[in-house]
């Protein structure tokens, strides 16, 4: 396969990154990884034409810095995928995820601006910033990672002579992979959730896909803003029956906590020590405010999303019967996923 792209991605690792970079990387791009960890992130994206970029969110502020980086590599598009929800680790939410895009958005814009003036060639290479449905929420300033998201998305929105495509997603999932295991939970005999309100579930393959055919023809959805949402509209409690029922687990029983039992098992989490904390997963990385935001409705319109991408929707019930019977027998459902392509006009 030929490769003729080198795309950025910014935050490529975790939990949605890996999944950005196989996807580029089966569609024949050569994909620059942006991580904080060298060695980590070598053993983590395995996959074809990689390479990777040391940076890090909380100080590389300077468009300079990112201009530079441009260059080197010559890059023809880029992802940004980083986003925090708190300061957990020390690092600054207002610099990963507002002043450190900030910066990589203006030397793109230079890094354009330079290739018409002294090359003399066009260069106007998309942006694709990965952003967050709750920068829909009518309060989401009460909320530090939705305001962030949104204050950055706005800074794109009124940025003249850029290319991008802003892409909201819903709550992001993947068989056997993530923190949100549901495949594990659905094992369990008494599953407990927080909150009834409505979301709308986004399976990871499905938004990985989708960034990647929206840069390959990022003039279908130039400067707009896509929900990339799950088909189906849900409650947590209806997440975990619609996976039991998918995996065969009918006999389980469901009980709703209040918030502020999730709140507080949490803020116990925290006082444990740090060789624990990395037993709990996404719980050490959790704040009150965090978890109150998974208690919060949250729900859009994927017309655009799926018009634009020419994807067809995966549904939670389909993606975990896939998973259920074989790792081949749901590989193959993803890949006619990646193969298929749906005229919604």
């Amino acid at each position: 396969m030929q490769i003729d792209k080198k795309i950025l991605v910014v935050g490529a690792t975790g939990f949605v990154g890996p999944a950005l970079v196989e996807e580029f990387s089966n569609a024949g791009y050569s994909v620059i990884c942006g991580v904080r960890n060298l060695a980590s992130a070598a053993r983590q994206l395995s996959f074809p034409n990689v390479e990777f970029m040391k940076v890090n969110l909380n100080e590389d502020l300077d468009p300079d810095v990112w201009l530079e980086r441009l260059e080197e590599h010559e890059v023809d598009g880029v992802v940004n995928n980083v986003g925090i929800a708190n300061s957990f680790g020390g690092q600054s939410l207002e610099n990963v995820n507002v002043l450190a895009p900030l910066a990589l958005f203006k030397a793109v814009q230079h890094y354009c601006q330079d290739n018409r003036s002294f090359r003399g060639k066009p260069h106007d290479i998309p942006v694709i910033q990965i952003s967050t449905t709750g920068a829909n929420w009518p309060d989401c300033d009460k909320y530090e990672y939705p305001r962030t998201k949104k204050q950055i998305d706005e800074v794109l929105v009124q940025t003249d002579g850029l290319r991008f495509i802003i892409v909201r997603p819903n709550i992001i999932y993947e068989p056997g992979r993530g923190h949100l295991l549901l495949e594990e939970i659905a094992r369990l005999s008494i599953i407990a959730y927080i909150g009834g309100s409505d979301i709308q579930p986004i399976h990871c393959r499905e938004l990985a896909i989708g960034i990647v055919r929206l840069m390959k023809n990022p003039s279908v959805a130039n400067r707009s803003i896509l929900q990339a949402v799950g088909p189906e509209v849900m409650t947590w409690e209806k997440v975990f029956k619609s996976v039991c029922n998918a995996l065969g687990r009918k006999h389980c029983i469901f009980m709703r906590f209040p918030l502020l039992i999730g709140q507080l098992f949490t803020s116990i989490s925290q006082k444990l020590p740090d060789n624990s904390l990395g037993n709990l997963g996404v719980l050490a990385k959790m704040d009150d405010q965090t978890i109150e935001m998974m208690t919060k409705g949250s729900t859009g319109d994927n017309s655009e999303w799926l018009k634009k991408t020419q994807l067809e929707p995966i549904t939670l019930f389909n993606s975990y019967k896939k998973f259920g019977k074989s790792r081949d027998t749901y590989n193959k459902y993803i890949q006619d996923i990646r193969e298929k392509i749906t005229d919604y006009s």
